[in-house]
């Protein structure tokens, strides 16, 4: 794999643990970081728009404060990335 898509995988692979993360830890806040405020968001038959609905479903219990362990990490067209210990 080229350096720079290696890079690229390896930055994407940290967005989705961050992403992650929010869920056990469940603070909302670090959202503003990784999707806009505006972000449309589409399942379970909605389509919605906003940053809050993905905080809200966060802070829906049973949904969150879960603990997530990632073995490895597929990024689609590019093989495996292995996350880094």
């Amino acid at each position: 794999m080229p350096d720079v898509t290696k890079s690229i995988a390896q930055r994407n692979a940290e967005v989705v643990r961050r992403y992650l993360r929010i869920f056990e830890d469940r603070r909302t806040t670090d959202l503003e970081g990784l999707m806009a405020e505006d972000v449309l968001i589409h399942g379970a038959g909605q389509h919605v728009r906003g940053r809050h609905h993905v905080e809200a479903s966060i802070l829906t219990p049973g949904l969150s404060n879960c603990r997530v362990r990632i073995d490895d990490i597929f990024a689609a067209g590019t093989g495996l990335l292995r996350p880094s210990r």
